[in-house]
């Protein structure tokens, strides 16, 4: 097993070219898990003017989405009431860097989160956009559970939950102005949180996910009105559930191009010949993920 472990390791660092430093960086976080890094998204029922009630970190991050906030080290927000109350919403800043493709994005008139729960990406959108014409979506019916308890919490009763397949949303003919789509994953950055996930760096695993997330986008792609985004985004490092699935859309698909998102320049990933970009532990900014916003070509 951990001769397995260990393969995988090697084959993750070269696929992502990482050599010397740089491999043991990543290495060395994936063995300790102490790289996550909270954040907490303001929500519908918190005033303009709120602040949350406990220490906060002042980051320079640019990228930092607005009405987020980053608590100091030690500090549990879930432990408070105005949580309890649903003023703020607690996720992993990774979540957050991601959003940040968002900046490229003009206000929709309708918008569709097809991976939806626990919530956060939605959170994240409605920060910047409101939620009015927002459909949440969740197929498995306990996380569906989880999504709305979340949603009706932060004051957000407006938005459409459902539980269709990307599939089903394909044959639907609905369309929307911007597409959410928090990929199904390997979730390798959860070692980094020091979060068992057996299997999570073997081929087995990431490519069945691979395949698994190039259906979702195919379906995806037919739900975006004209001049619409999509931002894919997932929690693992692997380029197989990354660059490689967006390369695969845009070869299929000539009427989508992938968008620059210059807040993100510095995170640019050198796998891929367009705009994508990979946050990893060393940044300092969380556990990690990676992004990608595409548009479809009026």
């Amino acid at each position: 097993m951990a001769e397995d472990f260990a393969k995988g390791e090697r084959r993750l660092c070269a696929r992502l070219g990482l050599e010397g430093d740089a491999a043991e960086s990543l290495l060395s976080a994936m063995r300790a898990g102490v790289s996550s890094r909270q954040a907490v998204v303001l929500t519908a029922r918190a005033p303009q003017d709120y602040v949350p009630p406990f220490a906060c970190t002042e980051l320079d991050a640019p990228w930092l989405p607005p009405r987020v906030y980053v608590p100091a080290e030690g500090v549990k927000p879930t432990a408070h009431a105005d949580y309890v109350a649903g003023l703020y919403y607690s996720l992993d800043l990774s979540s957050c860097w991601e959003s940040a493709c968002l900046s490229e994005v003009p206000a929709p008139a309708s918008s569709l989160d097809m991976c939806a729960a626990p919530g956060g990406k939605t959170m994240l959108m409605a920060a910047r956009f409101g939620a009015e014409n927002h459909t949440a979506n969740e197929v498995h019916p306990g996380r569906r559970g989880i999504l709305r308890q979340n949603l009706e919490q932060c004051g957000m009763p407006q938005v459409r939950v459902t539980g269709n397949r990307p599939d089903q949303w394909a044959r639907s003919g609905e369309q929307f102005d911007l597409l959410l789509v928090d990929a199904p994953c390997s979730g390798q950055s959860l070692l980094c949180k020091g979060i068992k996930n057996p299997g999570c760096l073997g081929s087995g695993m990431v490519n069945g996910n691979a395949k698994r997330q190039k259906g979702i986008m195919l379906s995806a792609v037919q739900c975006v009105a004209p001049g619409g985004h999509i931002v894919y985004t997932t929690c693992t490092y692997d380029p197989e559930e990354n660059e490689k699935v967006m390369a695969y859309i845009l070869k299929r698909n000539p009427d989508w191009q992938a968008v620059e998102v210059p807040l993100l320049a510095p995170f640019r990933s050198a796998l891929a010949s367009f705009p994508a970009y990979r946050l990893l532990p060393a940044h300092g900014f969380g556990a990690g993920g990676f992004c990608c916003l595409l548009k479809k070509v009026e």
